[in-house]
């Protein structure tokens, strides 16, 4: 098992650069006010929500963070000192996570879930698994041997004695004061692993944040409409990192979001996020961020209102 997850070491960032690079980021955004550049970082975001450009989180509330790794998806969830990572990138980005998670105070993990065996979702988990100590690990399967990026995962786990939990859909969970909710997928999905993705809804105060993985618009829309389950929410990581897979009117109606987050890498090769998403957003007046753009992007809340959160400059 070592020697297979030896051969990935070569592809990973250095540790020591991502934590010095992520550092100076900080150092910037902290610099922001005194330097009279504050109402420059709330013009770029708009006056809806407003941006605070500070180094650290109050330490009350929920605050979510979209990491930025690229052509992936990783989501660290932090509420009242309790942290759950959603997601690790590609093998790549492994130490990338680690290295935010370590620069975010954060020890150990209360849960982590991989959505589904793609290795722009698992593949850097493993490294997290090695890192930090870690409550439940949750994935919609306990094995999927033709995804090497999903057996290094179930490899470190089994490493470190921990067992993949299969959640049942419908159950819920507490992580500080927040409520954690498996609500899809309902049915079978078939051959489209993308499908087969956990949805995750994240509840705190007033507020709520939605994670459907890479789930076709269908799929998602089959937890309400089959599940029963309520997908409103005020801020939608969009599904497929901007797909119109995932994404339409209908899927829009039943979120009703105020603001969306893609989770995707610049100039990617498959257009994400496509641009009749992000038209569609722009129609509806819905607030749309993205990581191969905007960079690692937190957004907070005490239960009733939203900031957002920059850990670094913002692309011109």
């Amino acid at each position: 098992m070592a020697q297979r997850r030896n051969s990935r070491a070569g592809k990973r960032r250095g540790g020591v650069l991502g934590a010095l690079g992520f550092a100076a980021l900080v150092l910037i955004v902290y610099l922001a006010e005194p330097l009279g550049l504050g109402s420059l970082l709330g013009g770029i975001f708009g006056g809806d929500v407003p941006v605070s450009a500070i180094a650290e989180l109050p330490e009350e509330g929920l605050a979510v963070s979209y990491i930025d790794v690229g052509q992936g998806d990783a989501t660290l969830i932090v509420c009242n000192g309790e942290a759950m990572l959603i997601d690790a990138g590609v093998p790549e980005e492994g130490q990338t996570v680690v290295d935010y998670l370590t620069a975010s105070g954060v020890d150990s993990l209360v849960y982590a879930a991989v959505t589904h065996a793609h290795d722009d979702h698992c593949g850097g988990m493993d490294d997290v698994v090695d890192a930090f100590p870690i409550g439940t690990l949750f994935a919609p399967y306990t094995e999927f041997d033709s995804s090497g990026a999903f057996t290094y995962f179930e490899d470190a786990a089994a490493e470190r004695g921990l067992y993949i939990t299969v959640p049942t859909i419908g159950s819920t969970f507490t992580l500080g004061g927040a409520t954690v909710s498996f609500v899809g997928p309902v049915g079978d999905w078939g051959d489209d692993l993308n499908d087969s993705s956990l949805i995750i809804r994240v509840d705190y105060g007033s507020r709520s944040f939605l994670f459907p993985g890479d789930a076709s618009d269908g799929t998602i829309a089959d937890c309400a409409y089959i599940g029963g389950y309520d997908l409103d929410c005020d801020v939608l990581k969009l599904g497929h990192h901007g797909s119109s897979t995932s994404t339409d009117e209908e899927i829009l109606d039943l979120t009703t979001p105020e603001i969306a987050v893609a989770s995707c890498g610049l100039d990617n090769s498959y257009g994400h996020p496509h641009d009749e998403v992000v038209d569609l957003l722009a129609v509806r007046g819905i607030k749309l961020l993205r990581t191969d753009l905007d960079g690692t992007v937190t957004v907070w809340t005490d239960g009733e209102e939203l900031s957002l959160y920059e850990a670094g400059e913002q692309a011109a």
